[in-house]
């Protein structure tokens, strides 16, 4: 398909960047516009501008800019009922590209749970989740099509405690993932349940087993991949292990070691298998600064016509510092180096994030923040490498 040209824009936003910031002066005088932890049922408006100066994350040389536009309407909701708890989190965010503006798109997300309990010692959670975003241009084989993903989960797990410390731990769920276009990380369906056992020792941390058993099928699959198999089905076997660790009342860590397994009836070219995981630490290192890093491994399907499952290595770690009550600086570095496996694949990519941001309390109901942001890949593939240069401005209004 050919990149399309720009064309002039016609359509108007759903929530203009003007208009919202335009009414914030009224909402802020208003006297039913204060945000408060212990009211149920908070409001929440924003808007957010950043200029992209690598929009399609294409080499140098042949870069194009963009300024995009982000506004927010939504709400938040937590109520306790007894021992049964409701939270729901949902937004509709307009998204319009200042010059791309085949891009533009509004989403609906949302997070809804309820924390059920039928008596002290049996518990759990049903919750359900949508978000909608556009595919990341660095795996977009046509800069000139939209692409939206939407992901969308539904869980209800329970806690059963016997004998103490000791925990029967189960759970159904299913994960959707869709593609508006094809992809390399095709669209899938994967429905799992799981059992195990957890135990909680009594300075806080805690250790636990669990077995997982899906089922899923393929969606947005390309003619290459297409044509390799008929049946898009497949198998998934995850066991995990995981152990939350308060080393110190200031020092948590949070690890988790697994091995998957994915294998397809009629395409055995498809199957992979590994170790996958990840260790978290938070640490309040004054009562001003605190730091949290993360090491992880991970496996994902990656369909095209040289590789057929993608290994990625991350690292990250973010300080904050909380300068005063009103303001605060964080920073983010993220490190992955992304292997691309297949009969005949031997691409290695290396991606690297750094971004930092500066947050201002400005009234009780009003935060303010820039941000600035480095993105770059390297990659043993000619034509993949690409930088790119965030920088942005954001207002939130919760009343």
């Amino acid at each position: 398909m050919g990149v399309q040209r720009n064309v002039k824009k016609t359509s108007t936003p759903l929530l203009s960047g003007i208009g919202l910031l335009a009414i914030l002066p009224t909402l802020l005088v208003s006297p039913h516009a204060r945000a408060d932890a212990e009211d149920p049922l908070n409001l929440i408006a924003g808007v957010s501008v950043v200029h992209d100066d690598n929009l399609f994350r294409k080499p140098s040389g042949s870069e194009k800019s963009d300024v995009i536009t982000v506004s927010t309407v939504g709400l938040k909701y937590y109520k306790p009922y007894s021992l049964q708890r409701f939270e729901l989190e949902a937004d509709l965010q307009d998204h319009r590209y200042n010059t791309f503006d085949y891009n533009n798109f509004t989403a609906l997300n949302y997070a809804a749970a309820w924390r059920w309990s039928l008596t002290p010692y049996l518990h759990g959670n049903l919750t359900s989740d949508r978000k909608e975003s556009l595919n990341s241009f660095s795996d977009s084989p046509d800069s000139g099509t939209r692409n939206l993903r939407t992901d969308e989960n539904q869980r209800f797990d329970g806690v059963l405690d016997v004998s103490g410390s000791w925990r029967i731990l189960g759970g159904v769920a299913q994960s959707t993932r869709t593609n508006q276009a094809s992809t390399p990380e095709l669209g899938t369906r994967l429905n799992t349940a799981e059992g195990g056992l957890r135990y909680d020792f009594p300075s806080g941390s805690s250790f636990s087993y669990i077995a997982r058993k899906g089922q899923g099928k393929y969606f947005n699959q390309s003619q290459s991949i297409s044509s390799t198999f008929s049946d898009n089905r497949f198998d998934q076997i995850e066991n995990e292990v995981r152990m939350i660790w308060p080393i110190t009342a200031k020092t948590t860590i949070d690890a988790r070691a697994a091995h998957i397994s994915r294998t397809h009836d009629h395409a055995s070219e498809l199957d992979y298998a590994g170790n996958v995981g990840n260790i978290n630490v938070n640490w309040a290192v004054t009562e001003k600064t605190s730091l949290n890093a993360s090491l992880g491994r991970e496996l994902s399907s990656y369909q095209s016509e040289n590789s057929n499952v993608v290994s990625t290595d991350r690292f990250s770690i973010g300080p904050l510092w909380q300068i005063t009550e009103k303001t605060a600086l964080r920073g983010r570095y993220d490190y992955a180096q992304r292997d691309y496996r297949g009969s005949v694949s031997d691409r290695v990519d290396h991606l690297r994030t750094a971004m930092i941001a500066l947050e201002w309390k400005a009234l009780r109901t009003l935060t303010v923040s820039a941000s600035l942001q480095d993105e770059r890949r390297n990659s043993n593939v000619p034509g993949q490498d690409f930088k790119s240069m965030q920088a942005g401005i954001a207002a939130q209004l919760a009343f």
